[in-house]
């Protein structure tokens, strides 16, 4: 029950911090990174007086103060003949639609916005970058039509929009008058602030915003279509129902803000917003019910800045960013991040798995092989043994003559003879009576003959120690196939050894490997990274974990070319007076 209590107060602490850390950014991002506060000169009724040395120098976000008649698709010649149209001064995204705060009027309608701009004396080329007006609009700058997007007239309506940068030559003054209509969509007019400067800085600042925005909706899909593949290939990953609510989010984000054209219906639009909110109390609530996962604290963080970014959203509704996105996809995207992070870890883990079960699978097929080559051997040695006694009749023949006629000189050099060959002709080495492990030595000595590498072994241990015969597998397989890839690299003309020496002392098995080797261990924060590929060695941690498991440790060094071995085990059973001879 306490260790219950102490976990969920380390995720309150989590959350807390999580939620004081993020409204803490969104706060500086809403200051240092909007368009709405960013330094420079803003219109003052209607009006924009640039700086004469400056005013090509950088952008100027028109934001403010936008002179607006409601109701009226005006022309610049319309507005000179009559100058009695009612009007007002209004922000940039003030309002969601053109009903300019009532809640009684509609959203939908028409209205035309008007801007002056006094600008400096020499004349250059000026541009002005308009995104995603709503959801048609007719452009003049001074006096003349500087483009049409879609049709705003009531009879021929047909809406279309785009992102469009619309460039003139200028001095002095000029005069920038917008008329927009729309009749359906979720927004309704100019939502989105016009940036006004020289070609070269909004085209750069365009296409840094495309770049970004591309790379960002390329990340989301390649972290859900991974989570996807991953869940429906192993039936577990995550919660499906996370994973609706997850894309569903994403999916209204991206239609709504960065493909208006599909026409959502402004009554429909608290949908997006209830969606989002659903899918963040529902990610969260899941999450604290998953303390127990391996990836609960990642996705808790991910999802508590997404939640986070909602609300932002609701607080500071007058934010459009200088670079990067808006609060909700800049907390979907931490999202996203989290996920990854997660998919990343999992697809990690089980590369490790699939590493750990290849060496296995390498390990007892070795044992296997080790103990048919050992099986050939003595069977082998057997044969052999039959031969010997078959011939042993004829040799009792012989001497039997040679005693018989008395030449006892020629019968004791036949004899000698004959024990010698009966020797080299029986003899066969046995490292320890454990057949699994004299299978494993025997068969690494033939590798070392083969590849010309000196090998030495010395075995005294008793031949019952409890050690499953699998983890001795493991453990020597592991060991000297390490011994042998590193004596192999050697330049030639440098010693190639390996020696081996396994002792029983005070109930316990020493077991020290020496080998040559080319360059130094590498060694991690997890352990020793491998030589043959940049992630962590199996081999030396396979060999760790069996000394752990059996109450030892594993030590690896290595000096002036030499890796040197040290492994200890706690024998389970006392029967260290059954010595082995190698």
């Amino acid at each position: 029950m306490a260790a219950i209590e102490k976990k969920n107060k380390l995720w309150t602490l989590i959350f807390g911090i999580t939620v004081i850390l993020s409204m803490t950014a969104f706060f500086l991002m809403y200051r240092m990174n909007n368009e709405y506060t960013a330094r420079g000169e803003q219109p003052i009724q209607g009006i924009l007086c640039l700086d004469e040395e400056k005013a090509a120098g950088k952008l100027h976000y028109l934001a403010r103060e936008w002179q607006y008649f409601p109701g009226k698709l005006l022309t610049p010649d319309m507005l000179k003949e009559n100058t009695g149209y009612y009007s007002r001064y209004i922000s940039i995204g003030e309002y969601g639609g053109m009903e300019l705060g009532d809640k009684n009027a509609s959203p939908y309608g028409c209205g035309t916005y008007r801007m002056i701009l006094i600008l400096p004396k020499k004349e250059q080329t000026w541009a002005l970058s308009l995104k995603k007006v709503f959801s048609a609009y007719r452009i003049y700058i001074n006096g003349e039509l500087a483009g049409e997007v879609g049709d705003p007239d009531e009879k021929t309506y047909k809406e279309q929009i785009m992102n469009r940068v619309f460039t003139f030559q200028g001095s002095e003054m000029a005069e920038i008058v917008i008329a927009v209509a729309d009749k359906n969509h979720v927004k309704s007019g100019i939502q989105y602030i016009p940036v006004f400067g020289s070609p070269v800085q909004i085209n750069m600042q365009r296409g840094l915003r495309v770049l970004g925005s591309g790379f960002a909706m390329a990340f989301c899909i390649c972290v859900m279509f991974g989570v996807l593949t991953v869940h429906i290939r192993t039936r577990t990953y995550l919660s499906l129902m996370i994973d609706v609510w997850i894309v569903a989010a994403f999916l209204l984000e991206i239609f709504v803000d960065i493909l208006p054209s599909a026409g959502i219906f402004y009554e429909a639009s608290w949908i997006s917003e209830a969606v989002k909110w659903v899918a963040a109390f529902y990610m969260l609530v899941n999450t604290f019910g998953e303390t127990d996962c391996g990836y609960g604290k990642i996705v808790l963080v991910g999802t508590t800045v997404y939640a986070c970014s909602l609300a932002a959203d609701r607080i500071w509704p007058l934010y459009e960013p200088i670079i990067g996105g808006r609060f909700p996809e800049t907390g979907g995207m931490v999202l996203a991040i989290a996920f990854a992070c997660v998919l990343w870890r999992d697809l990690s883990e089980a590369y490790k798995i699939r590493l750990t079960y290849e060496i296995y699978s390498k390990q007892t097929e070795l044992r296997l092989l080790a103990q048919k080559k050992h099986y050939e051997k003595l069977k082998a040695q057997m044969d052999e043994t039959s031969r010997v006694r078959h011939d042993m009749r004829q040799h009792l023949r012989v001497l039997a003559a040679l005693l018989e006629q008395k030449q006892y000189e020629e019968m004791q050099t036949y004899l000698c003879r004959y024990t010698r060959e009966f020797q080299e002709r029986l003899t066969y080495q046995t490292y320890c009576k454990n057949q699994v492990t004299d299978a494993i030595l025997h068969y690494y000595e033939e590798i070392c003959r083969e590849k010309r590498i000196s090998f030495q072994c010395q075995v005294e241990a008793p031949e019952n120690t409890g050690i499953e015969d699998t983890d001795f597998c493991r453990l020597f397989g592991n060991l000297l196939e390490n011994a042998v890839e590193a004596a192999e690299r050697c330049p030639d003309g440098s010693p190639r050894f390996i020696r081996v020496q396994i002792r029983a002392r005070n109930n316990k098995l020493l077991i020290e490997e020496e080998n040559s080797c080319t360059g130094s261990l590498r060694r991690g924060r997890d352990g020793i990274f491998s030589g043959k590929h940049s992630g962590q060695g199996i081999g030396t941690a396979s060999i760790s974990e069996i000394a752990a498991r059996y109450g030892g440790l594993a030590d690896f060094q290595d000096h002036n070319g030499i890796f040197k071995a040290e492994i200890f085990l706690r024998l389970t059973k006392k029967d260290t007076e059954d010595k082995l001879f190698g």
